[in-house]
């Protein structure tokens, strides 16, 4: 009889292992975007809007950045009274940088655009197979005391992210990707997510952290987020030298 009540314990053990298995890649992917707004109100989004003020050196500043489809992005951020600008219209990413002595609009090198072009404006774990994203299971890690699910981003024009999900709400804490270019290549570049809020049905982090190497570079804390502005999509590109 003890035989048979041990034996009956170890059944019961090795169920609950394979029934706590980790989802699959694709099951991540489809639970994250249900438990964002789903993949429908994500597609009918045509532009965001996003304000709140950035932290830098241990000074903050205002910071407004606005991403639309076609992968186009705007960012910009008040310095004591100077402005200073980071764009991508799809094909160009371009600067104004005052405090490096950038003060006309000029293209970024290509080691500093990287990370624009790499930027979705649809998440990756949307539609990801038609459109050539490889999603891949690999190794999750404690972030900030948090146990994670990884889900490795590929595509053939170079993506290569790793996301963290929080394993209790799927939704990702964390995304490492690496420097591919240029004297930081090798670099590991972390940005942490967190104070997920609802925004007209759709949920986004409104904190994030970039670190490098380990080192916090920055801190943006958001405000107010605008679905669907009125933007002129001009804004994104370079604008022309007379």
């Amino acid at each position: 009889m003890k035989k048979l009540f041990t034996l009956t314990l170890m059944l019961v053990f090795v169920t609950g292992l394979f029934a706590q298995k980790a989802p699959t890649a694709e099951e991540i992917a489809a639970t994250y975007i249900e438990n964002i707004g789903g993949a429908d109100a994500w597609k009918a989004l045509k532009a965001t809007t996003m304000k709140g003020t950035a932290s830098m050196q241990g000074m903050e500043f205002p910071i407004s950045i606005t991403a639309a489809e076609g992968d186009m992005q705007y960012v910009e951020v008040n310095v004591q009274g100077q402005k200073i600008v980071q764009a991508y219209d799809g094909e160009t990413a371009w600067q104004i940088m005052p405090f490096q002595g950038i003060t006309e609009p000029t293209e970024m090198p290509e080691d500093q655009a990287e990370q624009s072009k790499e930027m979705r404006f649809l998440s990756e774990f949307i539609d990801s197979k038609e459109r050539g994203i490889t999603l891949e299971s690999v190794e999750g890690k404690e972030v900030e005391g948090t146990p994670t699910y990884g889900v490795r981003v590929t595509d053939e024009k170079g993506i290569d992210h790793t996301y963290y999900f929080d394993q209790e709400y799927m939704i990702p804490v964390m995304m490492a990707s690496s420097v591919k270019s240029g004297p930081q290549k090798g670099a590991v570049v972390e940005t942490y997510m967190s104070d997920y809020q609802e925004v007209e049905g759709l949920v986004v982090p409104m904190f994030m952290e970039v670190k490098f190497n380990g080192s916090t570079m920055q801190k943006m804390t958001f405000s107010e987020v605008v679905l669907n502005p009125e933007i002129d999509k001009a804004m994104f590109s370079m604008p022309k030298k007379d």
